[in-house]
């Protein structure tokens, strides 16, 4: 499983077992699995009731931030997946270089399977 490696600007601050303040700013992040794709959308279902019917529709945002959250495999002590309560505690610049660096992974993957299916089709 793919795994990148990279530090924060800002951090993700923490609170210590002796009260001192912690910066965490080493983060990994993997590839997402099936059953990530299937929790995050399960996670960002929701059900709402329209003209006395229940309506179920999944929203992009929070199926995206769910996806995120289970792609980061640690910051620092904090182990993944993530929940949005905790990106939320990001910096902002921090928070969209995590956002870039998972589409980076994102895309080199997509490259090599493409690449493996080129080579295997050249044979």
């Amino acid at each position: 499983m793919a795994l990148i490696t990279f530090q924060l600007e800002h951090g993700l601050k923490a609170m210590g077992s002796g009260d001192e303040p912690l910066l965490y700013r080493d983060v990994g992040l993997r590839e997402l699995t099936s059953a990530d794709l299937i929790d995050a959308q399960l996670e960002a279902e929701k059900v709402v009731v329209q003209n006395g019917k229940a309506v179920a529709y999944t929203s992009d945002v929070l199926y995206g931030l769910n996806l995120l959250g289970r792609q980061v495999e640690y910051i620092g002590e904090f182990k993944g997946p993530l929940d949005i309560k905790v990106l939320k505690k990001l910096h902002v610049d921090d928070f969209g270089l995590l956002q870039s660096k998972a589409q980076e992974l994102d895309m080199a993957l997509a490259e090599a399977l493409a690449e493996r299916g080129r080579s295997h089709s050249a044979g």
